[in-house]
């Protein structure tokens, strides 16, 4: 007799249990995906684009007019921001300097990009989390940059050198 009641108590706990768990859900869930890109390509893409030779037209314009009034102190900063842009893009190009600057040109593309391909955000190819879905989206930022023929060969010759 102790036995029946034993076994109906924990029939009862059971179907207890079941009626308090969520029933599982008609939707499936869905991962989100992640762009990424490749950094090298990018960098290389961005030092080569038509928006960094305007940048470089700004600072030229500026410093012949700083030279022609006679302005030394603002002309050698000028001068001193070629060099350092020279180093700065040589080291972000090895990998061993950020690359905020260019992240920071990038931005409204990575938005439209999200928004147009459905994507979670836009990260470097490194540090993407491996457990998640991603998509290569350095062709289309390749685009954006406007990336000649030669650019893409040379980002392609680049990452064959160093496949990560």
């Amino acid at each position: 007799m102790k036995s029946l009641v034993v076994a109906v108590i924990f029939a009862g706990l059971a179907v207890v249990a079941q009626a308090q768990s969520p029933a599982p859900s008609a939707e499936p869930q869905t991962i989100p995906v992640i762009g990424t890109f490749d950094r090298s390509s990018i960098v290389l893409a961005f030092y080569r684009s038509p928006l960094w030779e305007a940048i470089l037209d700004d600072r030229r314009f500026e410093l012949s007019a700083v030279k022609a009034a006679n302005d030394t102190v603002r002309a050698k900063e000028l001068e001193k921001y070629g060099g350092e842009s020279q180093d700065r893009a040589m080291q972000q190009l090895a990998g061993k300097a950020p690359i905020d600057n260019i992240l920071a040109v990038l931005r409204p593309e990575f938005k439209d990009l999200a928004a147009r391909l459905k994507l979670a955000g836009v990260v470097e190819s490194a540090a993407a989390d491996s457990k998640a879905a991603s998509v290569d989206v350095t062709p289309l930022l390749m685009d954006w940059l406007r990336a000649t023929s030669e650019t893409r060969k040379m980002a392609a010759d680049l990452h064959a050198m160093n496949p990560k």
